[in-house]
């Protein structure tokens, strides 16, 4: 691939990753959310009700942070704590139907724009668009492993 593709694919992801958080930033908006706080949300919608501590893992953030992080999503409904029935010690975190509402407008976006994507490209290249998208999106953490090396 010749350095002036590598520039224009450069330009083209930093204007995707733009597109995202401007739609972001409607949605911190208009649920009160930072982006911490809409990560968290997201990763219960994802993945389903987690412990507490393995959230905090997940995003490296200290215990006493994620507590008040929690407090403040959990005070405006959209994530709520359960304890434990096995472990008292354990919290997990569960999404509220007001948490799968802003988790559903975010994804409802993202697929509007997989949409465009799909009518702009020819069917036979965007099969093979998704193909080498999903290659790339599987390496994601040893690219970002290697960025910061």
């Amino acid at each position: 691939m010749s350095e002036q593709n590598i520039d224009k694919l450069e330009a083209c992801l930093i204007n995707l990753r733009d597109v995202f958080r401007r739609h972001q930033m409607v949605i911190k908006g208009k649920y009160n959310v930072s982006t911490v706080e809409m990560d968290i949300i997201q990763l219960i919608a994802i993945d389903g009700q987690k412990k507490m501590k393995d959230i905090g893992e997940s995003f490296n953030i200290k215990f006493s942070t994620l507590t008040s992080i929690v407090d403040k999503i959990e005070g405006q409904k959209l994530v709520k704590r359960v304890n434990s029935k096995t472990d008292r010690r354990s919290v997990y975190l569960t999404i509220t139907p007001k948490g799968q509402a802003l988790y559903e407008n975010y994804k409802n976006y993202i697929h509007v724009i997989a949409l465009l994507m799909q009518r702009t490209i020819t069917p036979e290249n965007f099969d093979i668009f998704v193909s080498e998208f999903e290659k790339i999106t599987s390496k994601s953490a040893t690219l970002n492993a290697s960025a910061h090396t």
